[in-house]
């Protein structure tokens, strides 16, 4: 039981991290969309996107290798933290001579906003890979403590910046720098991570830098298929509907993010459950009762925002962006069904066996484009949902059969499938607004909660035994240890 235990000791510990930073998160989106036009948060939304193309490519992915061989190989992490900063600090000097590419009609304006991004791309690529020294260290609760108090100066500043002294998009920029750079003091006084960092030389660090691009290289094309999976559209929306459409598109995509408040709390902590286990006895039990427990707070947690999408837009979503709500089900299906598929590639990253993240991704990433494309033009914002949908579930169905090779995870087919197909036609229902769809949407939620109950009952029962015979053992040894004395 040890597993669980820490298991759910640091989802406990990532919980307070994700709350905090990401219920911060939610609550500005009405900041943001009372404040900025739609082609202003479409700006910004656009250089998260940026970002999370570039980033991987310019730093090579090498935070993942980083906490993965630090777990791995403790005895040489001075080495491996050493060639990952310098890595990252290479991949802001590429960033730098890139910024002119801004300046492209594609970016929608991001270019006159060049100086802002550089700096919080510098700012974001150090603390995220500070993170994962963090992770690779077990410094759980640095990260916790590092992500609130980044989050909370972030909110602070955004509220005065934008709301106070109207510096709409500059406003929002300087505060990601500043939360950015708060996190990064923390890890450097609290976290000792600069330590471990010395003047490169390649005769003794050659060895350590092979090593580590062997695991990264396949992560860094793996990041850019993830990328035009769930980001690309927004190019499309862009250039065939306008920048205010795309605005209208990330604003109703901060909801279904709140998927990632569920995948992300189990996620941080699951990733280093799966990378500390994953050559131990009984893994895949161990996987298979995870992920039990997992996709039911996943369902439970989808299938209660797509019935309270409209509510909760109401409250989120101001003046124009409220018309975006009708997108938001299906975008939260996209979300469930990535977030699953999300799960699976743990098997690869903690196998090391990375190339399988590659391909199961470079398909999916092809099939959205074309169907991105295809579907705007058919049903506009809703078709450019609807593509990440049908893009997500073949990455989900080409890691299911792939995963097994390595590690057999037990699912109850019939309860899985019938779930995916109710928070389907559920989806459906909210966004065509079938007529009685907020009563028709709840019965759906209760069908959902009942289908979780019946798939995760036998898994709770084998757990609460395990626990129970534990316990036995434990008590009988002190019964021999009395009966001695």
């Amino acid at each position: 039981m040890g597993k669980y235990k820490n298991l759910l000791l640091n989802i406990g510990l990532f919980t307070l991290n994700t709350v905090s930073t990401k219920l911060i998160t939610f609550l500005l989106v009405p900041l943001y969309t009372y404040f900025l036009t739609a082609a202003q948060y479409g700006v910004t939304d656009m250089s998260l996107t940026v970002a999370g193309l570039i980033t991987p490519v310019v730093t090579l992915s090498i935070g993942d290798a980083t906490t993965r061989y630090v777990i791995n190989d403790p005895d040489d992490k001075e080495r491996y933290i050493s060639v990952g900063f310098w890595i990252t600090l290479l991949g802001c000097l590429i960033m730098l001579f890139l910024l002119p590419l801004l300046r492209l009609p594609v970016f929608g304006g991001l270019g006159n906003y060049q100086w802002f991004y550089l700096a919080y791309f510098v700012s974001s690529a150090f603390n995220t890979y500070m993170a994962n020294v963090a992770r690779g260290l077990n410094q759980v609760k640095l990260i916790t403590w590092a992500s609130i108090a980044s989050s909370l100066v972030s909110a602070s500043s955004a509220g005065l910046l934008i709301g106070l002294f109207d510096w709409k998009v500059e406003g929002y920029f300087i505060s990601l720098i500043l939360g950015g750079l708060v996190a990064i003091v923390i890890y450097l006084l609290f976290g000792g991570s600069w330590r471990y960092v010395s003047i490169p030389r390649i005769d003794r660090d050659r060895r350590f830098t092979k090593k580590m691009l062997l695991y990264s290289l396949p992560l860094m094309p793996n990041a850019i298929f993830w990328w035009i999976g769930t980001s690309v559209n927004r190019f499309f929306i862009t250039s065939m509907l306008g920048i205010g459409a795309s605005g209208l598109f990330a604003a109703a995509s901060k909801i279904p993010n709140v998927m990632n408040m569920v995948s992300s709390t189990f996620w941080q902590a699951w990733s280093l459950s799966a990378f500390q286990e994953f050559k131990k006895v009984d893994t895949r039990k161990f996987y298979s009762n995870v992920f039990a427990v997992f996709r039911t707070f996943c369902f439970l947690a989808a299938s209660g925002l797509v019935w309270l999408s409209p509510w909760l837009a109401s409250l989120l979503l101001q003046k124009k962006f409220y018309d975006s709500w009708v997108i938001i089900p299906i975008l939260i299906l996209a979300f469930l069904l990535n977030v699953f598929a999300g799960f699976y590639g743990t098997v690869f990253t903690a196998s090391m066996k990375t190339k399988y993240l590659m391909t199961s991704t470079a398909i999916p990433a092809i099939a959205v484009i074309v169907l991105t494309w295809l579907l705007i033009n058919v049903a506009g914002l809703q078709g450019a949902a609807w593509a990440m949908v049908g893009s997500n579930l073949i990455m989900y169905v080409m890691r299911v059969f792939m995963a097994s090779s390595i590690v057999k995870i037990t699912v109850n087919w019939p309860f899985m499938l019938t779930n995916i197909i109710i928070v389907t036609f559920q989806a459906c229902v909210m966004s065509w607004q079938v007529p009685m769809y907020m009563l028709l949407s709840g019965l759906l939620f209760v069908s959902v909660f009942v289908v979780s109950i019946l798939d995760i009952y036998p898994v709770m029962m084998d757990l609460i035994s395990v626990i129970k015979g534990r316990r036995s053992k434990r008590e009988h040894a002190k019964h021999i240890r009395r009966t001695r004395i």
